[in-house]
């Protein structure tokens, strides 16, 4: 019993051992090299046209002390290169009364939402979305949820 076993376990050594040269199979190199694209602001769909009131939309956000506060984080993690980046939109419908407004850190990878922002291009009333709960605050609703 020992000895078949131990017949059959150098047989199944010899078979998996195969050192035959001629199993070779030579394996061409792929001539196919792609090259990383370069991203530019060219492939990215912007709809917002009016520069002004993005203007006057962007620098009445940063009044705002948590924009500020986040535009101080984005500072010193990117070693004094970025600031808080917003993302201004109109929005699909042309109806729309709200300029909807992204801002957070725009990395090389990606852009990071930090707020959600629903601003009233005739009143500048700024409106910020609570994701938890899903509903659009004032300011000052956003910020004593914030404490």
């Amino acid at each position: 019993m020992m000895r078949s076993f131990f017949f059959i376990l150098l047989l199944s050594c010899m078979i998996a051992c195969n050192s035959s040269n001629d199993n070779k199979a030579v394996v061409a190199k792929d001539s196919v090299v792609t090259q990383p694209k370069v991203d530019s602001e060219m492939h990215y769909v912007h709809s917002f046209v009016d520069t002004a009131l993005e203007n006057k939309i962007t620098d009445k956000l940063m009044t705002l002390s948590f924009v500020k506060k986040s535009d101080k984080y984005i500072d010193s993690f990117s070693n004094h290169q970025h600031g808080i980046a917003f993302m201004v939109d109109r929005g699909g419908d042309s109806s729309d009364t709200e300029v909807t407004v992204e801002a957070g850190y725009n990395g090389a990878d990606r852009f990071e939402t930090y707020y959600h922002f629903f601003v009233n291009p005739k009143t500048l009333e700024v409106k910020v979305l609570d994701v938890i709960n899903d509903k659009k605050l004032t300011v000052k609703e956003f910020m004593k949820t914030q404490q």
